[in-house]
């Protein structure tokens, strides 16, 4: 099955969680892209095919699962966990047991003897995705997104990422909007940095400026400069309160400010909600209204508790966002 990521309608919540882990995987005539050991290839290919008949069983079949697809082939995953030492990592009580049957479909075998996983439909997966996994340290990659994407170009000796990797798993229209704020950023002079498979940074004069970001999908304008955190965002709406729409900007501006969310306090005790604190890096005011701004310090079209999606609107507004920032770094 490939995951499509124009899909729109979904019989229960699950198929989405799927379908959202689905459009993430990189194809393998991307991903075997430079790595050309034979057999290499094969191992890769073994897993491709293993992990996408297990995803589309999970989303012909969701009555039958309740695992997100993260539990098998996550950071710190089942997969990885019984991989890397069986007993040792993996507590063997119903739930382990359960998924080990399951996947007990897909060819995988626990031997209890020798605390070792084998696979006898996919004989050169097990060897394989451990060597995967490994990589990561080498080659100093943020393992639970290459890993998760399926993206073996790890094996190459040279990895090049490019913006087609951003776009992956975009929808059509979510495409054109990157696309064209990518366009837009270049053409006043900003310079791209291929950070990671999920986000591109753009700078000007060595400022941060734009951030794309996929899964989930984000638009950042940081407005941070290296010197004056405080006066910072002074600075930034004082030249957008100059342009002719004026009104228009400091309303975007207060909507989207990336406020304290309480997260950094809070990493460790998410769940318990009485013992949710603001960090209280500073407060800005914005025409008489007081934010409490994250220590982040940007405009951001995704806060952390109020997700949404991007429109026209946002793009139009993005672009004299970077014209405000160019400005502020060019006044600096």
């Amino acid at each position: 099955m490939i995951f499509d990521p124009n899909q729109k309608e979904f019989n229960n919540d699950y198929q989405q969680t799927v379908w959202q882990y689905g459009i993430q995987i990189v194809p393998l005539e991307v991903s075997l892209t430079g790595v050309e050991d034979e057999e290499t290839r094969k191992g890769c290919t073994q897993i491709y095919n293993c992990v996408m008949e297990i995803l589309t069983d999970m989303y012909n079949n969701s009555g039958e699962h309740t695992e997100h697809p993260t539990y098998y082939f996550g950071h710190n995953a089942f997969m990885k966990l019984s991989l890397f030492g069986g007993d040792m990592y993996i507590k063997w009580n119903d739930k382990s047991s359960g998924v080990l049957q399951k996947l007990s479909k897909y060819g995988f075998v626990y031997d209890d003897a020798t605390k070792t996983l084998s696979n006898t439909i996919y004989p050169l997966f097990c060897k394989y995705y451990t060597q995967f996994i490994e990589l990561y340290k080498k080659r100093k990659q943020n393992m639970g997104d290459w890993v998760k994407r399926l993206d073996f170009r790890l094996f190459a000796k040279r990895i090049i990422l490019t913006f087609d990797d951003l776009l992956r798993p975009l929808a059509d229209k979510e495409r054109a909007y990157f696309l064209e704020l990518r366009e837009y950023a270049i053409s006043k002079g900003m310079k791209e940095e291929k950070a990671e498979t999920n986000f591109f940074r753009y700078t000007y004069n060595k400022n941060r400026s734009l951030v794309l970001q996929t899964t989930p999908i984000n638009v950042t304008i940081p407005y941070g400069l290296s010197h004056g955190k405080e006066s910072s965002f002074e600075r930034f709406l004082d030249i957008a309160e100059k342009q002719p729409d004026a009104d228009v900007l400091v309303k975007y501006i207060l909507g989207n400010l990336k406020f304290c969310d309480g997260c950094a306090a809070n990493v460790a005790s998410r769940a318990k909600e009485k013992e949710k604190k603001k960090c209280g890096y500073y407060s800005v005011n914005i025409r008489d209204k007081k934010r409490l701004s994250c220590s982040a310090s940007s405009i951001t079209t995704h806060q952390y508790s109020k997700p949404r999606s991007i429109n026209d609107d946002d793009i139009s507004l993005l672009k004299r966002m970077v014209d405000i920032r160019i400005t502020q770094i060019d006044n600096s």
